[in-house]
């Protein structure tokens, strides 16, 4: 695989950590290492200077000077760490936030063919490389090339021929060695990356699907199988492990010649006339030979942290480049957090954000909001329902192993169709090709004529709305997480859906109503009770065109049944001239007068779906 640092760029930009906030931290780094090399500067010339007995207040500067930068070290080292770690975790969050309004406002086929684990480990482990960048990469870098100037311009009035090894010394430790950690840690980072993320992909889907794999008789092979995914890990940390140990041992190679040039400058010095160098500024050539001989012992500390840098560098590069595959590129990187303009996705999150801390603060999971409810925004009008129209359409993940493939399909207005099929047959990600949130392999698909493709996000989701099984629940109030789906909607209309999809008794139950507070990702809702909210999610959008994946499922008989009544009939749950497509995989229903599109009845040996025509 090839890098290039152009992502990793675009990843810092995303960051918006401010050329302020990375001096600052470098100025306390520098400032921190520059007392630990005064402080053996200062002590080698306390040390050799004492070996000649002067009077004791030709030694007060020094003794006064060596206690302030012990003390001034831990200070500046504090200083250091606040302001690093910082920056580097404003810079994590605001990179997350940006990502998730980026994704939020492009194409869901964007991040739509990555698994939930792999998208989980981009936005988690991934981010996270990026505010390890910050730390352990960025700022020592700066404050290695600070201090380099800084030790060589010291050492070199004193001995020219110490400075000059000392340089040899800190070119290998801050341009070689880094070089090659950084060659060998991006070679074994990739192999690292797929392995951490092949393990998280594993582990969430054995998590998520444990009763089901325990019933089909396949736990104990998945579990094989995330053994095998760990072994895997283990080895690729532990090959990354290798470029880290060479870095380790590249400063103690570094400070040979620094030492070896010290030694031998050290000689030449104690030949000098006993009054010094510098105009006798120094006094007795003693103190001289001190700072010269104990300086190389502390002048490697900032260069030391370079090849962990390298290769540091080296995994944020990958990690770049798999977040810069979420990453859009067409919007300005300060919109999450611009205050001065309008933005449906930043005000979501920031509503978001202000619900969830609510949430936190409650002594309870389920609880009343902390804050009242937002206003409506201005009404938006219903754009007229058309026809979606599939053109040789082939549907899939991936080209090699397409779903369905030359559909000729048709949905008018006002139709209402049941597509069946088994499992894996292809069902979901033909509904979300056909609502624009996937893209079609071949092939293409229109709504009045109008390609979903030259739609924009919010023209496209007013026109064409897929609503998925495993749809989030937010950690927000009840009421915004039904207007989650148009932010326009007002507490009559939300009351209105959750009583069409059978919530009116479970909602006055709730001790705060719409007001109520859940927990995130559903938790604390039963999965009868997460499929109807879902549903009514649905309700309150009344699209032109409504895609359901499983309205029913989780729910009894009885009630599956009503609610499928009140979905295929026009008029009832959605408007009159929608039309509504519901993938189930009960077939009781195939004698409600709906169309039906069987994507089993069209199999081929390769598991494929030919439909010629389907007319609604």
């Amino acid at each position: 695989m090839k890098f290039s640092s152009r992502a990793l760029t675009r990843m810092h930009e995303l960051m918006e950590i401010g050329p302020r906030q990375l001096t600052a931290a470098a100025a306390a780094g520098a400032a921190t290492l520059g007392s630990a090399f005064a402080l053996a500067v200062v002590s080698g010339y306390l040390i050799t200077k004492s070996w000649t007995m002067p009077p004791v207040l030709d030694l007060t500067v020094a003794v006064v000077s060596v206690r302030a930068l012990g003390i001034s070290r831990g200070v500046f080292r504090y200083f250091e760490r606040l302001l690093t770690h910082d920056a580097a975790l404003t810079g994590v969050s605001r990179l997350r936030t940006n990502m998730y309004a980026g994704l939020a406002s492009a194409p869901s086929a964007l991040a739509g063919r990555l698994k939930r684990g792999d998208l989980l480990a981009r936005i988690g482990d991934d981010a996270e490389d990026m505010a390890n960048d910050v730390i352990r990469a960025v700022v020592p870098a700066l404050v290695a090339l600070v201090m380099a100037v800084a030790i060589l311009a010291t050492i070199a009035p004193f001995s020219p021929l110490a400075a000059l090894a000392m340089l040899a010394g800190l070119a290998f430790a801050t341009i070689i060695a880094p070089f090659f950690a950084f060659r060998a840690a991006l070679r074994a980072e990739n192999d690292l990356v797929e392995a951490r993320t092949h393990l998280h992909t594993l582990s969430l889907f054995a998590l998520e699907n444990a009763d089901v794999l325990r019933v089909r008789g396949q736990w104990q092979e998945t579990l094989a199988d995330l053994e095998c995914a760990q072994n895997r890990f283990d080895s690729a940390l532990d090959k990354a492990a290798i470029p880290s140990a060479f870095a380790r041992s590249s400063t103690q190679i570094a400070m040979i010649p620094a030492l070896l040039g010290s030694i031998l400058a050290a000689g030449g010095v104690y030949h000098l006339e006993t009054a010094g160098l510098l105009g006798g500024f120094m006094g007795h050539t003693a103190g001289i030979i001190g700072v010269i001989i104990l300086a190389p012992l502390s002048s490697f500390e900032a260069a030391s942290v370079l090849p962990q840098a390298a290769s540091q560098r080296a995994r944020s590069i990958v990690a770049a480049e798999r977040l810069a595959e979420l990453d859009s590129g067409d919007s300005p990187v300060a919109s999450a957090f611009d205050t001065t303009g309008s933005s449906s996705v930043r005000e979501a999150l920031r509503a978001a954000s202000e619900d969830a801390q609510s949430a936190i603060e409650s002594p309870a999971t389920v609880g009343p909001a902390k804050a009242s409810p937002s206003p409506a925004p201005a009404r938006r009008e219903r754009p007229e329902p058309a026809t979606l129209t599939a053109a040789a359409l082939t549907t899939g993940w991936s080209a090699d192993r397409p779903l369905a493939h030359a559909l000729e399909l048709s949905f008018a207005p006002g139709s209402r169709t049941l597509v069946y099929g088994a499992s894996g047959r292809g069902k979901s990600t033909l509904g979300l090709t056909l609502a624009g949130l996937l893209a079609p392999l071949s092939g293409h698909v229109t709504y009045g004529g109008v390609s979903l493709t030259s739609l924009n996000p919010t023209e496209l989701a007013s026109r064409v709305t897929f609503f998925a099984e495993d749809a989030h629940v937010f950690a927000t109030s009840l009421r915004e997480n039904i207007r989650v789906v148009r932010g326009d909607l007002t507490d009559a209309e939300i009351t209105k859906a959750l009583t069409l999809a059978g919530l009116d008794a479970w909602v006055s139950s709730l001790p705060s109503g719409l007001d109520t507070i859940l927990g995130s990702g559903g938790e604390d809702v039963s999965g009868g009770e997460r499929r109807r909210l879902l549903l009514a999610r649905a309700i309150a959008h009344a699209a032109p065109v409504t895609i359901l994946d499983e309205p029913t499922e989780h729910l009894n008989l009885d009630l599956a049944s009503a609610l499928m009544e009140g979905i295929l009939t026009p008029g009832r749950f959605f408007p009159a001239d929608s039309t509504v497509i519901v993938i189930t995989h009960d077939r009781r229903f195939t004698d409600s007068g709906a169309a039906v599109l069987d994507l089993d009845a069209h199999s081929t040996h390769e598991g494929s779906t030919h439909v010629k025509s389907h007319e609604n």
